[in-house]
């Protein structure tokens, strides 16, 4: 097993915040407007949360593993009240393939915190080149429903 180095954490804590999870009831039904506007306010706070988080880069994998855990329960719980908000008929099937984006993500962040409990660099590294990869998908899918923030900042949503 690789040893974890403080270096190898920094940039991938920063680069693991990217989004998911969460299970709602898809009770608030919304208009696309509505849906936009609401959606972004969700990706807004979720981004804010993020940063504060990361202000600091880990010194250690144990830190990093704790920054990640935090950020994984701030992807689940803006995913869940993403999901919350039920869009019209003909935003659904394209709000589903983004949010089933954002659950990829949290996957990949759960695997990135076991990693770094278990002080593996190379996993750690890997699922953080995950979430990288997997930002311009999250944007793009953002970018159909018309969503700005959700889908601007790779870090999260």
């Amino acid at each position: 097993m690789a040893r974890l180095r403080v270096a190898s954490l920094a940039a991938p804590a920063v680069a693991i915040a990217a989004v998911a999870g969460g299970c709602g009831s898809g009770n608030e039904q919304v208009g696309a407007a509505e849906l936009k506007q609401k959606a972004d306010a969700i990706c807004r706070e979720e981004q804010g949360r993020f940063e504060r988080i990361q202000a600091h880069p880990p010194p250690n994998a144990s830190i990093a593993a704790d920054q990640t855990k935090e950020l994984i329960g701030v992807s689940e719980a803006a995913s869940s009240d993403l999901r919350d908000l039920e869009p019209p008929e003909s935003l659904g099937d394209a709000y589903d393939a983004y949010l089933e984006a954002r659950d990829r993500v949290v996957d990949q962040m759960k695997r990135g915190r076991e990693a770094a409990e278990q002080r593996d660099a190379a996993g750690y590294a890997a699922a953080q080149t995950a979430v990288a990869k997997s930002a311009a998908e999250r944007r793009r899918l953002a970018a159909a429903l018309g969503l700005h923030l959700c889908g601007e900042n790779p870090r999260s949503g």
